[in-house]
């Protein structure tokens, strides 16, 4: 599911991925695998400085200088490989995305379209003069369709569709976050037969999402790994840069002091149990077919680098919980990886990298 906007682009035609975030932005442009490897390869990835946390708000880029700056360095210096192309794939915030399942009785696609946006009006508190939606169908059967449906906010759209132009991008679709983490895990495991919980740990809010062979629910938590290193740092009485220190290397161990770390961020990490019970119970009750069962998480995120974390998640949610690792899948070629700590904040521009062009003309 994406804004599509590549009505332009040859199918053979290259692109890269941006991912922009509430701090930073970051891309990474792939080719193909040639010869025995079947493994994308990396031509050119990167981060950008930290902007300030104000540039973005509501979802919507509103200091346009201060990512242009971010993204000009990126690209100038910090830039590791080559991007050989101005057809960019972008990401834009899920958590200020409308999102829901439908399910309609079987129509032709003319009548599902109208059908799908009548629909939207009943549940989205924004008039649809106001929104961009689309959708994508998960399901059907003789009698009906499974739809999921996503509505951003034209302001925001439109306001991602303004940067990129202003670089000079051509960009040639826009998509939830939450859509490159889904596809970058089907790369990373395309032989998978489990229904999986996946959990995207963000600076500001965390995503959560069921994917069984495609996305089928999906939900954001409002507070992320920044809301955590804060509690941290005003339970323990430190910097926030110790307890970004302290959040990456102790994480939730259990020893002396150190259980108030777990204490600290606690009420995060409740909030986000409750979200992922009730959107695995939504999946167990009203979708998931022939009694299939959500039987794991696949954690990713930036937030994700905290010892101890998954093994919490698994205690309180009882299935087993896993960080998505899909670098075994793409090749780094003569570029330098990211370093350890690093890679997980990649997943995301990652997934964007590899959309494939049958996505962008809803082939």
């Amino acid at each position: 599911m994406n804004f599509n906007l590549g009505l332009g682009l040859r199918r053979r035609e290259p692109l890269f991925g941006m991912d922009i975030g509430h701090s930073s932005l970051k891309v990474m442009q792939l080719e193909a695998g040639t010869g025995k490897s079947k493994s994308p390869s990396v031509i050119g990835y990167g981060s950008s400085h930290r902007y300030a946390v104000s540039s973005i708000s509501g979802g919507a880029i509103v200091d346009y200088k201060a990512l242009s700056e971010a993204l000009h360095e990126l690209l100038e210096r910090k830039l590791a490989g080559t991007i050989t192309t101005r057809k960019v794939a972008c990401t834009i915030p899920l958590s200020h995305s409308f999102s829901r399942p439908l399910k309609l009785p079987v129509m032709d696609d003319e009548d599902l379209d109208q059908a799908v946006h009548l629909e939207a009006e009943q549940y989205i508190p924004v008039a649809p003069e106001n929104l961009y939606i689309d959708y994508d169908v998960v399901r059907r059967d003789d009698k009906n369709i499974e739809i999921l449906v996503v509505a951003t906010p034209k302001n925001i759209i439109e306001s991602y569709m303004k940067f990129l132009e202003s670089m000079g991008l051509e960009p040639v679709a826009l998509e939830p976050t939450m859509n490159a983490t889904a596809r970058i895990f089907g790369m990373a495991d395309p032989t998978h037969t489990q229904a999986t919980v996946l959990i995207d740990f963000g600076a500001e809010a965390i995503d959560i999402a069921v994917y069984d062979n495609t996305l089928f629910v999906n939900n954001t938590v409002q507070g992320g790994s920044n809301t955590m290193i804060n509690l941290i740092a005003q339970n323990l009485g430190i910097s926030r840069e110790e307890a970004f220190k302290v959040k990456n290397e102790e994480g939730l161990k259990l020893s002396g002091h150190l259980r108030n770390i777990g204490q600290a961020v606690k009420p995060t990490l409740d909030n986000l149990v409750r979200e992922v019970h009730k959107i695995i119970r939504y999946y167990d009750d009203r979708v998931a077919v022939n009694g299939r069962k959500i039987s794991q998480a696949i954690m990713t995120g930036g937030g994700t680098n905290m010892p101890g974390l998954s093994d919490y998640l698994a205690q309180e949610l009882a299935i087993p919980v896993r960080m998505l690792d899909p670098w075994s899948k793409i090749d780094f070629g003569a570029l330098t990886p990211p370093d350890e700590l690093e890679r997980s904040m990649f997943i995301t521009v990652a997934g964007e990298a590899v959309l494939d062009m049958s996505e962008v003309f809803n082939d």
